[in-house]
């Protein structure tokens, strides 16, 4: 005969359910404590933020639709403007998001999300062409991307780029042409400012609120180690390749009211995707190398 869970649960001995109840609390201790210190303590270091990002005048961020710029790029966006009131944010969006008929409505919604960023609505543009619309199953021209990207680098005298990595966060293929475009345009093109791709993680990592940010923190543990120990605004050239950006709860907060502005997206599974996402509480980027033989910037 089968036993009753209840009867199962009861032949385990105290000294494991101490163990499991140990266990929990440091899954859980663990990601706030982590958050709080690369949000809190060095989140402004050199060694964690490279001065190519906290440094810059002119930032853009090159994404493919309305609500890009929340859903994955808020604590990059937040991060370092929040950290340099002397930078210009910028935010180019390849598309209106037009799929279901409502380009004109998401462009809308666009401002007001920059608005709540911190981004002039001057510089918070959303591309319209023929040749850009938003679709799943579509690869766009990345050609056409590289020379929109450019000359709105020229026009806003633009010294630093983030983009989306190779995967596109969520594999979607408009994402993934943006990135191949951008990343193509600053490792090939020697007038092209240093250029930041947000890492792409696995479904599950994903959506794992902060529980992803031990794994993500592996590859800074000595920088944020040496950065407690001795804060310093220059890095060693080779730190200047990663970065890690986490939202302060002020931050999130933004990040949520910036969502809320979207209005005509924000469904039931959003307001999920507001809490369990990591990509509202922390970013971490890889920055684009140069092509052998290409200048630096």
């Amino acid at each position: 005969m089968l036993q009753k869970p209840a009867q199962l649960l009861s032949r385990v001995p105290r000294r494991a359910w101490r163990l499991i109840f140990r266990i929990g609390l440091a899954l859980i201790i663990i990601p706030l404590l982590l958050q709080w210190v690369v949000a809190y303590l060095v989140g402004s270091d050199a060694r964690i933020l490279p001065p190519q990002l906290l440094a810059a005048k002119n930032l853009l961020i090159v994404t493919a639709h309305p609500d890009d710029e929340c859903l994955f790029f808020s604590p990059s966006i937040l991060g370092v403007l929040d950290r340099n009131r002397g930078i210009n944010g910028g935010l180019l969006v390849m598309s209106t998001g037009n799929n279901y008929g409502i380009g004109e409505t998401r462009k809308k919604e666009l401002i007001g999300s920059c608005k709540a960023l911190g981004i002039n609505e001057k510089r918070c543009v959303a591309i319209d062409h023929q040749d850009l619309q938003d679709n799943p199953t579509v690869w766009w021209d990345t050609e056409l991307i590289k020379t929109l990207v450019h000359d709105t680098v020229k026009k806003w005298e633009i010294d630093a780029i983030i983009t989306f990595d190779s995967g596109g966060v969520s594999g979607h293929i408009n994402h993934r042409a943006v990135s191949a475009a951008v990343s193509d345009y600053a490792a090939s093109n020697p007038a092209a400012p240093v250029a930041f791709t947000l890492t792409t993680t696995s479904l599950l990592r994903k959506y794992t609120f902060l529980g992803d940010l031990p794994l993500t923190v592996l590859p800074f543990v000595w920088r944020i180690i040496a950065a407690l120990s001795f804060p310093t605004s220059t890095a060693d050239p080779k730190d200047g390749n990663r970065a890690l950006v986490a939202n302060t709860w002020r931050r999130y907060l933004m990040t949520r009211d910036a969502f809320a502005q979207h209005a005509s997206q924000y469904t039931w599974d959003r307001h999920l995707y507001m809490i369990v996402s990591r990509y509202v509480w922390f970013n971490d980027l890889k920055r684009v190398e140069r092509a052998a033989g290409k200048a630096e910037n």
